[in-house]
């Protein structure tokens, strides 16, 4: 009897072999993608679920304005959901609260190897890995075709002639102006200008974040030239102060030749029908820069403390975010540029429109890593607005931002 059983046993498991694991595991994902971004992170999940029956991931998507008052509640009440996104920039705070789970117990070696260096540092805290890097979504340059041809910024057979550095692309625009009348530039002004395009001339200044310490300072005589070198693009009437949706509508319509941006509005452009118009390549270093950088913030999948941890459910959680991260290239198709080594050099990614243009500004990415991030950027947008309108001098800003900067990082 006891010999009839083994092989009835042994029949089940070549039937049905997923008779040997436990039930399916089903795991929360809570998502801010809406948009185009939204449709494809549904699809990826949604492929997911179909190629396999062990893991079902639940979506729950969020308005991106509700988001992370909707996690923070969720983990104050003790219900998080098993995977969320979160920012890098965000990332700092909620390790320092010790919200999330550490991973890099559950994560892969070839993961990891795969990962870019400065991708994989930023996420990792006391030799600890907090987070999986899904992307990487760096400034970039636009530059409008016919607008440079115009202003003759063409070498010999008439092929455009880009910047290299950022004194070449100061002088570009100024060409643009004299020869157009146009603006060199279009840039919004808030998040672009006051974080994000200062922090990129900062860093390519020389401009250090940290002392010898460790401790995330500002460098005062660098911020006050970083504030001189955006001033002089206003004061000179290169661009002029307008909100996002005017600034890509004036770059768009041709009546400016660059504009500064985020890798995402690559997903706008192409759904508008003007990428033939249109080319992107990196914002460009100073001459004298050692190391270029670049601002670029990363989405992140994160895996939230819970009371009582199952196991079991953070392993299928790791296992989908894993998958996720393998499959970044379809989600490249929003503009994102993959942080593992495999899928940025696939094919099928490098055949993507223009993504080759703009593919090095990943190595170049780097976003603060500091607590309290947050409200020192939103200063930073404050006294980039104030700059940019005559309102304060970049020696008071400067002044304002390392106050501000004492004040956060005690």
């Amino acid at each position: 009897m006891k010999r009839v059983i083994l092989i009835i046993l042994a029949c089940l498991l070549v039937a049905f072999p997923n008779i040997a694991f436990s039930e399916t595991v089903e795991v929360t994902f809570l998502t801010l993608f809406t948009g185009g971004e939204g449709y494809i992170m549904t699809s990826l999940i949604e492929q997911f679920n179909k190629e396999q029956s062990e893991i079902v991931v639940v979506e729950q998507p969020v308005e991106w304005g509700e988001y992370y008052n909707k996690l923070l509640a969720a983990m104050v009440a003790g219900n998080p959901p098993d995977i969320g996104v979160m920012h890098l920039s965000t990332l700092p705070d909620y390790v320092e609260r010790g919200t999330l789970t550490p991973v890099d117990n559950y994560i892969s070696d070839e993961l990891k190897n795969d990962y870019l260096e400065n991708i994989r540092n930023s996420v990792t805290f006391d030799n600890q890995m907090y987070a999986l890097p899904l992307d990487t979504h760096p400034i970039v340059l636009y530059y409008n075709k016919s607008v440079l041809k115009e202003a003759g910024l063409v070498d010999e057979n008439g092929e455009i002639t880009l910047p290299k550095t950022f004194e070449e692309f100061y002088d570009s625009c100024k060409q643009i102006k004299e020869k157009t009348g146009k603006y060199g530039l279009s840039i919004e002004d808030l998040n672009c200008l006051g974080e994000r395009l200062w922090l990129t001339i900062y860093r390519n200044l020389g401009g250090k974040l940290e002392d010898e310490n460790g401790v995330f300072t500002i460098q005062k005589d660098i911020a006050i030239k970083t504030y001189e070198e955006i001033l002089k693009f206003y004061k000179e009437e290169l661009t002029t102060f307008v909100t996002y949706e005017t600034a890509r509508a004036l770059f768009i319509s041709g009546e400016a030749g660059f504009t500064i941006d985020g890798v995402w509005a690559m997903a706008a452009y192409d759904e508008m029908g003007v990428l033939d118009e249109m080319g992107v390549t990196i914002v460009p270093p100073f001459s004298f820069t050692e190391k270029p950088y670049v601002w670029g913030d990363s989405h992140t999948l994160i895996f939230p403390k819970k009371s009582g941890m199952d196991e079991e459910k953070l392993k299928a959680a790791i296992t989908f975010a894993e998958w996720l991260v393998s499959h970044s290239y379809e989600w490249a198709k929003a503009g994102h540029l993959p942080v593992v080594k495999s899928v940025r050099e696939s094919e099928e990614f490098l055949g993507l429109p223009l993504r080759s243009d703009y593919m090095l500004a990943a190595e170049y990415a780097f976003i603060p890593q500091v607590k309290g991030w947050n409200e020192i950027k939103d200063k930073l947008v404050e006294l980039g607005q104030g700059v940019a309108l005559g309102e304060i001098t970049p020696e008071q800003a400067a002044n304002e931002l390392i106050d501000t900067v004492h004040r956060v990082v005690k």
